[in-house]
């Protein structure tokens, strides 16, 4: 990670991380603005993507068995956001799983984990509002998703313990961003629930879009796991529109199909704070 790429307020963050990589340094995220943001050439598109939002509610009032489709939506996210992290399987698949427990292989489950975790915990957001986001239901959705992946080394749900970094291909030298050490992480990913979660200013100056989008970079700029903090951090976007009573679209199909602007936009974000 170049301190270069990281804006001021992003270096004076910097802290460094515990041995062996004591001659690298972490960044603590800062907390996330309340204000308003300025959203300057994508005014348009937000103003769109607005109106889509509410245009999908009215669509979903309208089904007379929602479930249906929800279901198969449900699935395709499921494929996407797993096959961004190089799990992959097929609609077909995972279909074929879901009338039959015994076809379909470790990563078949593990993807059809995922899509069982939205139908779990989306109704749970729409009951418990934004009270859901809570240090608990992290945990729980990180058990969904890695509980039949048996290459994942440590306790699903549990903190990370190691040093992790994003990008390097391997070797924090050449990483793009790196998270805070093991030790800070319930503190700074309370300090993510407590934005999702508490009645701050950020609900009346930004929109249900603005924070969804602040919320999922800041989540993975703590990185509390080892592994599986994109697919924790993806399932928090239909959480918390069910959250505030909207329908939940599942937007992994979009973002894998764009993936390379998605992954450019959190390095602007964490490097940067360009929210």
């Amino acid at each position: 990670m170049k301190r270069t790429e990281l804006s001021g307020g992003v270096r004076e963050r910097l802290v460094r991380l515990p041995v062996p990589y004591e001659h690298h340094y972490g960044v603590l995220p800062l907390p996330l603005p309340e204000e308003g943001i300025p959203l300057e050439e994508i005014t348009a598109v937000h103003s769109e993507a607005q109106l889509a939002l509410g245009q999908a509610d009215e669509i979903a009032r309208s089904l007379p068995d929602p479930y249906q489709i929800s279901r198969i939506l449900s699935r395709r996210e499921a494929v996407s956001s797993s096959a961004m992290e190089g799990t992959h399987s097929t609609l077909d698949e995972l279909l074929i799983a879901d009338e039959d427990d015994d076809q379909g292989g470790q990563v078949v489950r593990q993807v059809r984990d995922y899509a069982l975790a939205l139908e779990r915990f989306v109704p749970s957001a729409l009951i418990a509002g934004r009270q859901i986001f809570q240090v608990d239901l992290i945990q729980n959705l990180h058990r969904s998703v890695l509980g039949h992946d048996a290459s994942y080394r440590d306790t699903p749900g549990d903190f990370r313990q190691e040093v992790v970094w994003i990008g390097g291909n391997g070797h924090i030298a050449y990483s793009v961003y790196n998270p805070p050490p093991p030790a800070e992480v319930p503190h700074f990913l309370e300090e993510t629930l407590d934005y999702m979660r508490e009645d701050g200013m950020q609900m009346m100056t930004q929109s249900l879009i603005t924070r969804m989008a602040l919320a999922h970079a800041h989540f993975e700029a703590v990185h509390p796991f080892r592994d599986g903090n994109g697919r924790v951090g993806r399932l928090l976007l239909p959480l918390m529109m069910a959250a505030e009573k909207h329908v939940s679209l599942y937007l992994s199909p979009y973002i894998e199909l764009h993936k390379q602007a998605y992954y450019a936009a959190l390095k602007q974000a964490q490097q940067k704070l360009n929210w």
